[in-house]
């Protein structure tokens, strides 16, 4: 059992991008974390506990967990409400079985982090079904993090220690805290590896993304793919009152985004490499200014 500080959490399989509001994270110092596990993007914070439950593989029943946890929202007097999801995870002979629980979660946050309008991105990766929920203070004034842990725990030697617990033999829980976690092998070489770009955006599976703008120039459709966080395609395609100079300018643009990671700097680099490997675009009058343009767009859409 478990709390972390305000975070966003996507699955093994997700794309960030399509998630969660990246920019408004960033702005506000709250990180995300691509998990091991599969299934969709979750929230938290203090007021949200997390339970995991691990065992051998041969005896792992996620039914069995989730009936496990619902006992004790039965033992707290909570009635049926959507206050948790859940994800689990089999490697090797092990396995294991977490989830949340909206204690007293804010909601508000919850649902600005979680809101981003990419109905036009199509992604090959697992999407998070939107549901309603709410949180188990508006059931009950008195519950909290450690009534609901001390309830879990009970329903939990119940089900998996039933003599042990029958015969008040349970023992005392482990309170897991930093320097503990420094003691156990690999925790640092897991955590460093899941804060890389690698891992974080590196994993996300192929997507398209179309979107369009109109500027006093003209406007502009683009299509861009992606996969494993880098750019493989994009199509800038310039109507209006585009000249043939501003549409080579374009195309230009399109093909240095090829192969640079889907962000902002990757179209700084983009830039960048037609201004290295073919100034001569540039050369016309005010195709510099249509390419910051549309560049500068796009990263607003990114």
């Amino acid at each position: 059992m478990y709390r972390n500080s305000k975070s966003v959490i996507i699955g093994r399989n997700q794309n960030p991008w399509k998630e969660c509001n990246l920019k408004l994270l960033a702005r506000d110092g709250v990180p995300f974390v691509r998990r091991k596990s599969g299934g969709g993007t979750v929230y938290h914070d203090l007021g949200n506990t997390n339970y995991s439950i691990m065992m051998p593989r041969e005896v792992f029943d996620r039914r069995t967990n989730v009936e496990l946890v619902c006992r004790a929202l039965e033992e707290l007097d909570i009635p049926a409400v959507y206050v948790s999801g859940s994800a689990f995870k089999l490697i090797q002979r092990r396995s294991y079985h977490h989830g949340t629980m909206l204690i007293d979660t804010d909601l508000s946050s919850l649902g600005q982090y979680l809101k981003v309008d990419r109905s036009n991105l199509v992604t090959k990766g697992v999407a998070s079904v939107r549901s309603p929920v709410t949180r188990l203070r508006e059931s009950s004034f008195t519950i909290d993090h450690l009534s609901f842990c001390e309830a879990t725990r009970t329903e939990f030697l119940k089900r998996y220690a039933f003599d042990q617990w029958r015969q008040n033999l349970e023992g005392e829980p482990i309170i897991v805290d930093e320097a503990l976690v420094q003691t156990i092998e690999g925790v640092k070489t897991i955590r460093e590896d899941m804060k890389t770009w690698e891992w974080m955006f590196g994993q996300t599976p192929e997507f398209t993304y179309k979107l369009n703008n109109k500027f006093p120039w003209g406007a502009v459709d683009v299509t861009i793919t992606s996969k494993e966080g880098l750019i493989t395609h994009v199509d800038i395609d310039a109507k209006d009152e585009t000249t043939e100079d501003s549409s080579m300018a374009l195309t230009a643009l399109a093909v240095g985004m090829e192969g640079q990671k889907y962000n902002e700097q990757g179209l700084d680099l983009a830039i960048q490499r037609i201004r290295d490997e073919a100034p001569e675009v540039f050369s016309p009058r005010g195709t510099v200014e249509k390419v910051k343009d549309v560049a500068g767009w796009l990263k607003e859409e990114l």
